[in-house]
């Protein structure tokens, strides 16, 4: 996975347990694509103060996912889903469909769908 869609799920599931301060950084350079200098500007810092916050934010949501694995479980999670999605389209292929079994199958997609649509 690439490192900044990588850091990007870390802060959107642990960017809460950041200080206000190191969320506001965080969000400027990842969520509104702001480079250092500019966020130093804004902030009265210098460029390496930025750096080296975007540096420590970075590690101290890489600890929490160690600890906690909550990226993890839901990339496993979100891999799992997808797969079962893929297992009863196979499924709803080979039933007719006039069947009354088509419409369970049919039902069961649509909420793994609505799952895979939170992510």
């Amino acid at each position: 996975m690439e490192d900044l869609v990588k850091t990007g799920l870390l802060y959107d599931f642990y960017g809460g347990l950041l200080t206000e301060k190191q969320q506001k950084i965080m969000d400027l350079y990842y969520n509104e694509d702001w480079s250092m200098t500019e966020i130093a500007e804004k902030e009265a810092v210098s460029r390496q103060a930025v750096h080296d916050l975007l540096h420590r934010s970075q590690r101290i949501l890489e600890e929490y996912e160690a600890k906690l694995g909550l990226l993890k479980r839901f990339l496993m999670q979100q891999a799992l889903l997808k797969s079962i999605n893929a297992d009863l389209n196979s499924l709803a292929e080979s039933i007719p469909l006039e069947h009354p079994g088509q419409a369970y199958v049919s039902k069961i997609q649509s909420k793994i769908e609505q799952l895979l649509a939170t992510e």
